[in-house]
């Protein structure tokens, strides 16, 4: 009994403690246990910090006593390495967060020598896109509307909550971090006295795709993406692109986005609602006005058949894409 109440011991105890604290976060990180977990996601990871330290504290009292004084204070010695060397791991990555946050932060100081041009309030800027219209228009040719829009990866858009500077790079190096880039060009953001969210600044070749801030849509096409870097249109008119920060926003993928919007509608009217997912399948013969997406699969996708007051009619699939261009619309808001 005497031996488990030795200061090795002790200190064997609380070492494993926090050690095992430490190894079962980075765990929970390795194995993305609190990913897509929103606000629960924290105490996901906290969880197993906590599993892993329970269980090894428990542990530690057996350890201790079977194993000679002289061989735990080695082991003492090994955990307490761990320990800082996980700790200073850790406070690194806090300082690169902070010192990426206050970058993102910090006005953008333009070169004197150069003149910009910026506009002040979000409704002075184009958009490619009206949000609220239903834009099926029996008109529209669907090899010239592809030709003149990219289809992309789907659509980035920047968390101005967060952030009220989203910042252009160009010129990108990946062999460098975000870091060693410098902006040339950006975009501000400022509350109303509404308390809505509005363009402060911006240049003036910015075109979005979509923009609608009180409803909090600012949209960007994807173009590609890497590590820390995400290419978008800034020009919806020209194609004109630019990278971002992938981290000041939020990426989501055609099927993502897909999934959130409020309908889609066929480009072409030749197109032709399907009963089975491939194009020899049979027709579906209800008369519908809108299409609800609810799966996505590979170029196909599963859809709720709605009226003109919105009703569910029937269902079936469509091809939302074909040969990397699309085949549909899609409305935002009703």
């Amino acid at each position: 009994m005497k031996k488990l109440l030795r200061l090795s011991s002790i200190g064997f105890y609380i070492l494993m403690l926090f050690t095992f604290f430490i190894i079962g976060l980075y765990f929970a990180e390795f194995i993305g246990a609190g990913k897509n977990q929103g606000l629960a996601g924290g105490a996901i990871v906290l969880g197993y910090g906590v599993l892993f330290a329970g269980i090894a504290f428990f542990a530690s009292f057996f350890i201790a006593y079977y194993v000679e004084t002289k061989l735990l204070r080695k082991i003492n010695w090994v955990l307490l390495t761990l320990l800082l060397i996980a700790c200073g791991n850790k406070y690194y990555e806090f300082k690169q967060r902070d010192a990426l946050q206050q970058e993102q932060n910090k006005p953008y100081q333009q070169n004197p020598k150069q003149e910009r041009k910026v506009t002040a309030p979000a409704s002075a800027l184009p958009t490619a896109t009206n949000l609220f219209k239903r834009i099926r228009k029996p008109e529209i040719d669907a090899e010239q509307y592809n030709d003149s829009n990219i289809m992309g990866l789907g659509y980035f858009s920047p968390n101005f909550y967060e952030n009220n500077v989203l910042y252009f790079y160009g010129n990108l190096n990946l062999e460098k971090s975000i870091m060693e880039h410098s902006p040339y060009d950006s975009i501000t953001f400022k509350r109303n006295k509404h308390n809505v969210f509005e363009i402060a600044t911006a240049p003036p070749w910015l075109v979005p795709d979509m923009l609608k801030l009180d409803y909090d849509m600012l949209y960007f096409k994807i173009v590609s993406v890497s590590q820390e870097f995400a290419e978008v249109v800034v020009n919806a008119t020209t194609n004109q692109t630019s990278f971002v920060d992938r981290r000041s926003g939020d990426i989501a993928y055609w099927p993502d986005f897909l999934m959130s919007v409020h309908s889609v509608e066929f480009i072409d009217s030749k197109e032709r609602v399907k009963v089975r997912d491939f194009e020899e399948s049979g027709d579906v013969n209800t008369s519908f006005a809108f299409m609800k997406p609810v799966k996505v699969k590979d170029d196909w996708m599963y859809v709720f058949l709605l009226d003109g007051e919105f009703n569910n009619v029937g269902k079936g699939w469509i091809q939302w894409k074909r040969d990397g261009k699309l085949l549909i619309l899609y409305n935002l808001l009703s």
